[in-house]
């Protein structure tokens, strides 16, 4: 009889208004597709190669973590770099899942990668696109963004324009990057900060990915201690479409 009755409370329980069968959450599909998108835009601009394998956390409400390692032993996430600000809003965006990203940032400080992680899933990210075809130079810009880095060099900020990428645009117009002695990165004869980078884009909306793939560099280079840059993008250009005057 005592057997009867919990049965029946069972029962009656799972009729009543708020009580619920846990189900396993659906697959957050387009969640998923957003990671994608983000992690084709760090192809694009060089953070990393394609076909990487990146491993992915799902959480209870429906956020996704995708995690890889870049070109530069940097552990990516979710298709940027994971820097203590990157790492510290995630955390905020995705709070279930915040102690992955810890172990992320740990493994990244201590220089492990993804060594230990947890294991979930694994995908791998899409082949780079071939190179469209090198558009004519644009040699009016390019003098133009000589003179500009000219003027750097009589500030002392730069040693000479040695190793410079030129990146020319299908519609007339150039990146011109140069590496200066204090460690920054020059583009077109200014400092590439978050302004001018903007700046950029505007004028040359067709070499917005060119600007981010720069931006990456400089990044990379303010990680470490500032130091003589002359030459540091002469062995750094490896896309079809930069034209390197070295």
């Amino acid at each position: 009889m005592g057997r009867t009755k919990k049965k029946r409370a069972t029962r009656d329980a799972r009729r009543q208004p708020g009580a619920r069968q846990r189900t396993a959450p659906p697959y957050p599909q387009a969640e998923i597709e957003r990671v994608m998108r983000l992690w084709e835009r760090a192809i694009d601009s060089g953070l990393i190669d394609g076909a990487t394998e990146a491993k992915y956390h799902l959480g209870p409400d429906g956020t996704v973590l995708s995690v890889a390692v870049g070109r530069s032993g940097q552990v990516l996430a979710n298709g940027e770099r994971l820097t203590p600000s990157a790492a510290e809003r995630l955390r905020k965006e995705m709070p279930r899942l915040a102690g992955i990203v810890t172990f992320y940032e740990s493994n990244q400080r201590a220089g492990l990668g993804l060594q230990g992680a947890p294991e979930e899933g694994m995908v791998r990210l899409p082949q780079t696109a071939a190179p469209d075809p090198m558009p004519p130079l644009d040699k009016k810009a390019l003098a133009d963004a000589e003179a500009a880095t000219a003027v750097l060099v009589l500030q002392g900020k730069v040693t000479e324009p040695v190793g410079a990428m030129v990146i020319p645009a299908q519609r007339g117009g150039l990146l011109f990057a140069v590496g200066g002695r204090d460690g920054e990165l020059y583009v077109n004869g200014k400092a590439l900060t978050r302004q001018w980078a903007d700046q950029l884009r505007t004028q040359l909306p067709e070499l917005s990915l060119d600007v981010d793939r720069l931006q990456a560099m400089r990044a990379e280079w303010l990680d470490t201690p500032p130091k003589d840059r002359t030459l540091a993008l002469a062995g750094a250009c490896t896309d079809p479409n930069c034209s390197t005057p070295h």
